[in-house]
């Protein structure tokens, strides 16, 4: 049996801020439904909610876990109780995780308890959970971090069977809300092999991983399972987080990003990754020009609304525009905010089909970096982040040298929605280079961290540019 994997996060921190307390609240509410009797049993629905339940109650969260449960009441009044818990918090963090059965049908994705007979579609509002009754419950909590995990095995009953509807429908995030696909939408993923389902037993793994914050768990997670899968099962992230760091593994994240970075470059003794080279300081510089190793690189980010033949880069301003936009792996670009003044300092935004068109995004005599030569210059420089990093304008001082001359500002992003996030905290730049259809690498750096993340993002982001001499 196939099992669906669909993973939501509701990433809603309107007055979270970047820095965690130590006092935080942290709820969660952990349901695993296996022992279905009208539906096939599931193998490792109880087990990952188990597993959920441990590892949260280890980093200090106030856990409810609901184990097959039977009715749709079961799991509407357990909702309940999180929402009651969460309701009156600033700054909280809550987690739903859901292990069972998941469906759709006419593009409403229902969660199924344990006991529920599905004979016709009318069966679905008699026995089951709207996944929209859950995201308005997280809504109303939204001066919280609200987290919301899916974890749903398709099983088609008799009246839908000949409909073609495939694992869970696309749903929109709402603004301060990421949903995260454990596989893309309308497909089916790996029931997995062990103890765990595939994408369950990864993310179990690297939320224990330190100094990774919510966002890179997301991109780890991915990672693993397109690699574990061979290549078949991809999760999609659609990001409308309002920014804030939270790191699951908080203690030892906070211990190694505080460590202090020696600012000489040329004769640093930074811990650097195993076989990376000790790092080459600028050969020369000059007023729009970077020269690291052997490599001549523009310092600052691209401002430009059309190609290098002539043609113009559609402008998106609208969210719905945007939106749309990646959808149909259209070029489009946008300020930060839609403000033309935030142009002039971090340039412009791109979505990835901006990069990849034919008609060249990047002015002659220049590219977008490829990923290798965007490894090459970070190995240069021995992966710290600090050498190209701007000397002012990140967030709580987290500046860098630019020994570079790189002059890296926190220019922040666009999701897939249309909606901006970071300024001020965080850079991303695009790559070239595809590792698959939906998925291209990129290069990112906070202001809390001394290293060059290198990830694949979904092409429908909007990230800055920095071109590459050829």
């Amino acid at each position: 049996m196939k099992k669906n994997f669909i993973l939501f996060f509701f990433f809603l921190t309107a007055t979270l801020g970047l820095a965690q307390s130590s006092k935080q609240k942290k709820v969660a509410l952990i349901i695993g439904a296996q022992s279905y009797t009208a539906l096939p049993a599931l193998r490792h629905s109880l087990a990952d909610a188990r597993d959920m339940s441990a590892t949260l109650k280890a980093k200090g969260f106030q856990v409810e876990s609901l184990y097959d449960p039977k009715t749709k009441r079961e799991i509407k009044d357990a909702i309940n109780r999180y929402f009651n818990s969460m309701r009156d918090q600033d700054g909280a963090v809550g987690i739903i995780f859901y292990a069972g059965h998941g469906m759709q049908y006419e593009g409403e994705n229902y969660i199924i308890p344990t006991t529920a007979t599905l004979q016709n579609p009318g069966d679905l509002e008699d026995y089951c959970v709207r996944m929209n009754t859950v995201m308005a419950v997280l809504k109303s909590a939204s001066r919280s971090l609200n987290i919301l995990l899916l974890d749903a095995c398709r099983s088609l009953p008799t009246f839908t069977r000949d409909s073609g509807e495939q694992g869970l429908s696309r749903m929109n995030a709402p603004q301060g809300a990421i949903i995260v696909f454990a596989t893309q939408p309308g497909k089916t993923a790996s029931d997995g092999v062990g103890k765990n389902g595939l994408f369950t037993s990864n993310l179990l793994k690297v939320i224990n991983e330190p100094n990774l914050n919510i966002t890179d768990v997301f991109k780890k997670v991915k990672q693993e399972v397109y690699k574990q899968s061979g290549e078949k099962q991809l999760p999609s992230v659609e990001d409308n987080s309002i920014g804030g760091d939270f790191y699951f593994n908080q203690q030892q994240a906070t211990a190694t990003t505080t460590t202090p970075i020696k600012p000489q470059a040329p004769v640093t003794t930074k811990t650097t990754p195993e076989n990376t080279p000790k790092p080459t300081t600028v050969v020369s510089s000059s007023e729009n020009e970077a020269f690291i190793g052997k490599q001549t690189w523009a310092v600052k980010n691209l401002d430009t609304d059309h190609f290098a033949d002539g043609s113009a880069i559609p402008e998106a301003k609208d969210i719905d525009v945007w939106a749309k936009a990646g959808k149909k792996q259209q070029p489009a670009w946008s300020y930060y905010e839609n403000d033309p003044s935030n142009g002039e300092k971090y340039g412009k935004l791109y979505n990835w089909y901006a990069v990849s068109d034919p008609r060249k995004l990047c002015p002659s005599g220049w590219h977008v970096p490829s990923d290798k030569e965007w490894t090459e210059m970070i190995t240069q420089l021995g992966n710290d982040a600090n050498q190209i990093k701007a000397t002012t304008d990140w967030k709580e001082n987290g500046n860098g040298t630019n020994t570079s001359n790189f002059t890296g500002l926190p220019s922040g992003f666009r999701n897939a929605s249309g909606y901006f996030f970071y300024s001020g905290a965080n850079s991303y730049w695009w790559s070239s280079t595809e590792p698959n259809p939906i998925s291209a690498w990129s290069r990112s750096v906070t202001y809390k961290n001394g290293v060059v993340s290198r990830s694949f993002s979904d092409k429908m982001l909007g990230y800055s540019v920095r071109c590459l001499k050829d």
